[in-house]
């Protein structure tokens, strides 16, 4: 059964970290410590979040074309279930419960921060907490409500369909949602 929590971000110690010993290697053991602390305290978590996160605690501005190889390499390393969304890889943290994480008024999380499995499981939240057949527009009012979002936005509509065409999700012969 799909649960509920609150999403929490990753608390990393801000470092001071130049590009250059990045490149060099010298940096890969903590990168990949803080992609791991991040990992088990967000996933599931895209690769784009993933690699954001640890950029701004190594106090770097942006992963340019000579530092995303090293991170690239450093992330493909881990010893973690990497799925993908779309050609995103998605890290999944160790002991990852089904659950979906609405983003408290304290935090920022976008839409296109949350990978699509994550907006299934919300689906099924609502469904299962509903307990009845629901229309899709009566649904993806539930969806935008439940993950904390004021209007339905382009982007917060883009996950909902992307996240209500899985499979998971049961439909009846009308196109309505069920459990």
């Amino acid at each position: 059964m799909a649960e509920k929590k609150d999403y929490r971000t990753a608390e990393l110690n801000v470092i001071a970290a130049s590009p250059e010993a990045i490149i060099s290697g010298s940096m890969d053991e903590e990168i990949r410590e803080r992609m791991m602390l991040t990992i088990e305290a967000e996933g599931p978590i895209l690769e784009s979040l993933l690699y954001k996160r640890v950029i701004n605690s190594m106090s770097l501005k942006k992963i340019g074309s000579r530092i995303l190889p090293v991170f690239d390499r450093v992330a493909s390393e881990l010893p973690v279930r990497i799925t993908y969304d779309d050609k995103e890889r998605v890290f999944h943290a160790e002991n990852e419960e089904d659950v979906f994480r609405p983003t408290p008024d304290s935090s920022v999380r976008y839409s296109y921060q949350i990978p699509t499995e994550e907006a299934v499981c919300c689906l099924r939240y609502i469904l299962q907490r509903e307990n009845r057949i629901i229309t899709k527009t009566e649904l993806s009012k539930l969806f935008k409500a439940e993950l904390g979002y004021d209007r339905m936005g382009s982007q917060v509509d883009a996950l909902f369909k992307k996240a209500a065409k899985s499979p998971e999700l049961k439909r009846t012969g009308n196109g309505r949602f069920t459990i």
